[in-house]
């Protein structure tokens, strides 16, 4: 080998120093920094697990959102429904009872009416029995005497008592 130009000698330390400087460098720097790499290996896949459990859980938010909407959606739709039905229920109440009052109105004008018509055919008899017996004595006045004439407005007021009864 010296013929190569390599001394053994010199290999040999060659390589006991290589070993050596291995050796160290595994046990000081290699393992600490495979550690160092697995150790930041983890906390990236941890990171990424906790990430995509963020993510799903973004997901079940969200669904858990547009159903809370949808279901307030519905509940609105039929509480509206609900109001709608009452406010007609009401309506239908309000127009019964105007209905009743117009017709407790009419009635009671009918009834008014009545009365006046009755008053008044009562006043019209009371003036067509003062005039026909104004008339009357007008007329028997001048021709019968006077028993005659008290006979006759007996008999007028007989009839007239009939009358008005």
């Amino acid at each position: 080998m010296e013929q190569l130009g390599i001394e053994p000698k010199l290999l040999l330390a060659q390589i006991i120093n290589f070993t050596i400087i291995m050796v160290v460098l595994t046990k000081l720097l290699y393992k600490p920094i495979l550690s160092m790499l697995e150790k930041r290996k983890k906390e990236i896949e941890a990171a990424l697990a906790l990430t995509e459990k963020m993510r799903l859980e973004e997901e079940k938010m969200k669904e858990r959102k547009e159903r809370l909407l949808s279901d307030a959606r519905k509940e609105g739709h039929v509480v509206l429904d609900e109001m709608r039905k009452v406010a007609k229920e009401e309506e239908k109440e309000i127009i019964a009872r105007a209905r009743k009052e117009a017709e407790a109105i009419i009635e009671k004008g009918k009834q008014d009416v009545a009365r006046l018509k009755e008053e008044l055919m009562i006043d019209v008899r009371r003036e067509a029995v003062g005039l026909a017996g104004a008339m009357v004595q007008k007329l028997l006045s001048r021709s019968l005497t006077n028993t005659d004439k008290h006979a006759i407005i007996a008999k007028n007021l007989k009839d007239l008592e009939s009358v008005k009864g």
